[in-house]
């Protein structure tokens, strides 16, 4: 499961990895740049911390 998102700073995708249960929130233009938590909001607040 992909999705692509916007929000008022910055653009991200958030991939569901099932192998770990984890959500990964990656920047839409720089995969390399990403957060991770057991929700989507943990995720994106993760990535928001990073850039």
């Amino acid at each position: 499961m992909t999705f692509t998102n916007k929000n008022k700073f910055f653009q991200y995708t958030v991939t569901l990895d099932v192998s770990n249960d984890i959500f990964r929130a990656n920047l839409a233009d720089n995969s390399g740049i990403y957060g991770y938590g057991n929700t989507i909001e943990d995720a994106v607040k993760h990535l928001e911390s990073l850039v």
